[in-house]
């Protein structure tokens, strides 16, 4: 293995594609449904329709997890 094999400025990419279902995440985040779901549903989540279930592909749910994300505030509490 060369030492430019190394980048770490370079996002890890493997072969295999994983996706997870929102009772996936359930039980692996220890979240409720409800919460899960919510998740899902909001356009900023890497979410998308795999027939009847969402799903999340792996390294999207990584991407998402690395970044700091801020609530949206209420439009009356301005």
């Amino acid at each position: 293995m060369d030492i430019t094999d190394l980048a770490i400025d370079k996002p890890y990419l493997s072969s295999e594609v994983r996706f997870y279902t929102i009772s996936d995440l359930t039980q692996m985040l220890g979240w409720s449904h409800g919460t899960v779901e919510k998740l899902f549903n909001d356009p900023k989540f890497p979410a998308a329709d795999f027939g009847r279930q969402k799903v999340v592909e792996a390294h999207a749910l990584i991407d998402y997890f690395s970044k700091r994300h801020e609530k949206a505030r209420d439009r009356f509490w301005k």
